[in-house]
């Protein structure tokens, strides 16, 4: 459950360094701009940050959206040259600095985006300087340096206590450390702060389990495959809790499903390979793989049902929609 799109909302939102824009780009064309972004219309959003970088070039916000839409279109080489061109234009705007962190972190550059995040707190305030402790907390905890990544979390709640994702953080490190108990205690509250979010029922379902709490576990794993039916982490761990308590037929079957939901996983492996050269296909099948761990099963299907439209000579994409529409989950 890494997020990491916090500084991006937090651009969005208007937490800005240097809200002014130049008065050669007119207010409708940054209005439409963020209309365009909040409609999911990346296309259009990104024809519009070009259009602010040519009227503004100077400007380093135009390159700092255009970045930051490169980066969600998985785009990330082309966003990091985007957003250099914005710290070369101002090497102390904070936004720019956290999201050059974030797409040198999504590459695997782990010392650099360090580097970056530790340079963005020489000028970051306020929720952006949250931001930064928040992934500094994730980078230390991929790294294995627990200590530092608590450092990190609990610095960033310390700005705002209200992030959940901090919170949760913070279970991970504990879960890691095999603290269990203050692992429970953090993922509560990172649920408290967002009730809705299915990762963190997950979270909290699972740690009941593996503490014996079976009973409190299982509303929370139900309510998870009731948003997301396709999650098999929440079927594997319900089946062990519906076992403890001797519901031993509703243990099994949520047992065979999430094994035939990880047979999934290997399926989609085989036919990546098999259409790797059609790119196309391939990203619909990275999308069905996203969409298939976070538990969507409509969209899954239908991700993979596109890819299949694409390239029907496949032999793996066949058995994998055969398998996909095999599936006897309700």
């Amino acid at each position: 459950m890494w997020r990491g799109g916090i500084a991006l909302l937090l651009l969005l939102a208007g937490c800005r360094s240097d809200p002014a824009a130049p008065e050669a780009i007119p207010t409708a064309l940054l209005e439409r701009l963020q209309q365009a972004y909040r409609a999911g219309d990346r296309s259009v959003a990104l024809v519009l940050a070009d259009s602010v970088i040519q009227q503004a070039p100077a400007w380093p916000d135009g390159y700092v959206w255009k970045g930051a839409l490169l980066r969600e279109l998985g785009q990330l080489r082309a966003a990091e040259a985007v957003l250099r061109q914005a710290l070369r234009r101002r090497s102390d705007h904070v936004e720019a600095r956290l999201l050059l962190a974030r797409v040198v972190q999504q590459q695997g550059r782990w010392q650099e985006a360090l580097g970056q995040y530790h340079q963005a707190l020489r000028w970051a305030t306020g929720t952006l300087r949250a931001a930064a402790w928040l992934q500094l907390g994730h980078i230390y905890r991929e790294l294995g340096q627990f200590d530092s990544a608590a450092v990190g979390f609990r610095k960033a709640l310390a700005r705002d206590s209200t992030l959940a994702e901090a919170w949760d953080g913070l279970r991970q490190v504990y879960e890691l450390e095999g603290r269990l108990p203050e692992a429970l205690a953090a993922a509560r509250r990172a649920h408290r702060r967002a009730p809705d979010d299915p990762d963190y029922r997950l979270a909290l379902g699972a740690l009941l389990v593996r503490l014996g709490h079976m009973d409190e576990a299982i509303p929370w794993l139900e309510g998870v495959l009731a948003m997301r039916p396709w999650q098999a982490a929440a079927h594997y761990h319900l089946s062990r809790a519906l076992q403890a308590r001797g519901d031993t037929a509703a243990a099994r079957r949520h047992l065979r499903w999430a094994e035939q939901l990880r047979q999934l996983e290997s399926l989609l492996t085989q036919a990546e390979v098999e259409v790797a050269r059609h790119a196309d296909a391939l990203g619909l099948l990275k999308l069905a793989r996203r969409l298939l761990h976070e538990g969507y099963a409509m969209q899954t299907r239908q991700a993979i049902e596109a890819a299949y439209v694409l390239q029907p000579e496949s032999l793996a994409l066949q058995r994998l929609r055969q398998a996909v529409s095999e599936l006897t989950i309700p």
